[in-house]
C-alpha cells in the first residue's frame, strides 16, 4: 500500500494575521491520496490521524471522512513535516510521512 500526504491552500479563504504585525497565516487543507494501485485499499480505511508540527497546540488531529480523502484544515504560516497514521478496518496500520506546503 502506498499513500501520500497532500496539502493545498484554500484560495477561497483570505490569509490573515492573528496578532498585529504577526505572520501571515494561510488556511490549508491536508489530505491523503492513494497510489494509483491502491484505490481499492482506500475503501478500507477507517481513520487517519495526523501529527502536526510540535508548535501546534492541537498537534494530533483525526479524520474519518472518506469523501474528503480524510482531510483536515488548519491555519499555518509555514511549511513543516507531517506524519499520518492510517488505520484500516481490519486493524492494520500504515505510517506515512509527508510535508505541508502550498
Amino acid at each position: 500500500m502506498s499513500y501520500y500526504i497532500r496539502s493545498v491552500e484554500e484560495v477561497s479563504v483570505t490569509p490573515k494575521r492573528f496578532r498585529p504585525n504577526g505572520r501571515l497565516h494561510h488556511y490549508v487543507r491536508i489530505y491523503i491520496e492513494p497510489d494509483i494501485h491502491d484505490k481499492e485499499s482506500f475503501e478500507n480505511i477507517e481513520l487517519v490521524q495526523y501529527e502536526l508540527h510540535p508548535t501546534f497546540k492541537e498537534r494530533i488531529q483525526m479524520s474519518s471522512n472518506k469523501t474528503s480523502n480524510f482531510d483536515i484544515k488548519i491555519w499555518t504560516y509555514g511549511y513543516f513535516k507531517i506524519q499520518a497514521k492510517i488505520q484500516f478496518r481490519d486493524g492494520k496500520v500504515e505510517m506515512v510521512d509527508g510535508f505541508v506546503n502550498w
